[in-house]
């Protein structure tokens, strides 16, 4: 199910782009993003496999009908869990490096959907702004606003980078005391 996808994380080679480069991978970055809040889904399509074309749909539909706690589908159903702040699709997990840039300087893939769903678009914002080095913090934005036609809430941004960066340390802080990451490697 998984295929080799060319290109290499922005995180490994974001302190080493120009500022053109920079400008150009934000705008990418911020297209994306803006692609995927204006997706149209069907809110009674939740939980159901038969359009996505894959063979694999006996087990997804045993999957969500059967080990799916009936409590877990409600939290998401779109009548309970879409308001005013998860009111689109979102990558979930949009980081520096779940980003893959090809030999150009461009985006190739985005990956890792796994926390892919309903949301809020300034979660992804904050969430590629708590993983990427300040330079990309006002390309980002400026690229974004720009494509949605209308400004941004610079408070709700540092809001959601916060969050972010805290479950990021948390994270760190967890892995670094069970011995599995050592920050000094």
């Amino acid at each position: 199910m998984h295929k080799k996808i060319a290109g290499i994380p922005l995180a490994e080679v974001m302190d080493e782009l120009t500022p053109e480069e920079i400008k150009t991978i934000s705008s990418e970055i911020s297209k994306f993003m803006y692609q995927v809040h204006r997706l149209e889904f069907n809110p009674n399509d939740i939980f159901k496999t038969d359009n996505i074309g894959l063979k694999i749909t006996d087990f997804l539909d045993e999957l969500l009908n059967v080990h799916v706690d009936k409590n877990d589908m409600k939290f998401w159903n779109y009548n309970e869990f879409i308001k005013k702040d998860h009111n689109c699709l979102v990558h979930g997990d949009l980081n520096s490096s779940n980003i893959l840039i090809d030999d150009n300087k461009h985006i190739s893939a985005v990956i890792d959907f796994g926390f892919a769903g309903f949301g809020n678009p300034y979660s992804d914002i904050g969430r590629i702004l708590s993983r990427c080095p300040k330079k990309y913090k006002n390309d980002i934005i400026k690229s974004y606003e720009e494509l949605s036609e209308k400004p941004l809430d610079y408070k709700v941004i540092d809001e959601e980078t916060d969050i972010w960066k805290n479950i990021d340390n948390a994270y760190i802080n967890y892995m670094t005391k069970i011995g599995i990451y050592s920050p000094n490697t």
